[in-house]
């Protein structure tokens, strides 16, 4: 690609992150808020609820500034005759992966029934919350950095809704490009969380509704869309050689 061409798809893939970043953390799936609902249900003062926050968020960061680095690595391994045929693979994958999140949301979530089902009745009970989940997620160095150990181990387990910085990362062949685009990511997820963490401190109502299936395959599916739409985007752009 030229140099604008490479510009212009950094901007395209720079801001699909954003988008999809703000959409993570909006998503009631168990990789988001719901995880800190919980700590801030049953906190006495807002001060716990950001420091809870914080450290979700900072490991969330941490490893995306490492996915970055690895991908982006990675990418500059790829021979450049091959660039294009990546490229357009790459691509093709993220169309067919957006239009699996699309009409299969469900395939995205993994946890067991029974794990959503205790969830769920924890969020009903500011006892049942704090015991379930401190149960669950108890780590010996302390509850802050538990949270950061989550918040760390759930951005390095592969998310389709993170294919596009998987795969831009690895096109772009740059260090830093591959790290930016992850932490734009991780940025825009950590502000809509830092949002609902304030919000959820004060009242827990709104959250409770929100936490419905029908919201949450609502938000995976306008996730699927841009996924999908960034992955045309990239073909168009990748497949422009082989028509010169």
């Amino acid at each position: 690609m030229d140099s604008a061409t490479t510009t212009m798809t950094f901007i395209v893939a720079l801001q699909a992150s954003i988008v999809l970043g703000l959409l993570h953390g909006i998503s009631p799936c168990g990789h988001s808020w719901p995880m800190l609902a919980p700590f801030c249900i049953t906190t006495k003062n807002m001060r716990k609820c950001i420091n809870v926050w914080f450290f979700f968020c900072l490991g969330t960061t941490v490893a995306c500034l490492v996915l970055g680095v690895i991908f982006g690595m990675l990418g500059s391994f790829i021979p450049p005759s091959w660039d294009i045929y990546f490229g357009v693979g790459t691509a093709c994958i993220l169309v067919v992966l957006g239009v699996v999140v699309i009409f299969k949301p469900h395939w995205l979530h993994f946890e067991d029934e029974e794990e959503e089902e205790a969830l769920k009745k924890s969020l009903d009970s500011t006892e049942q919350a704090l015991q379930f989940t401190t149960n669950k997620r108890r780590f010996k160095h302390g509850i802050y950095w538990g949270m950061f150990s989550i918040g760390f181990i759930n951005m390095i387990i592969p998310c389709p809704t993170a294919a596009v910085m998987y795969t831009y990362a690895l096109v772009a062949k740059s260090v830093p490009v591959g790290t930016t685009i992850f932490l734009a990511y991780a940025l825009a997820t950590s502000l809509v969380l830092l949002i609902i963490t304030y919000s959820l401190g004060k009242a827990t109502l709104f959250f409770k509704k929100l936490g419905q299936e029908k919201y949450e395959v609502l938000i995976t599916r306008i996730s699927g869309v841009f996924i999908a739409g960034f992955g045309v985007y990239m073909i168009i752009v990748e497949s422009k050689p082989l028509f010169q």
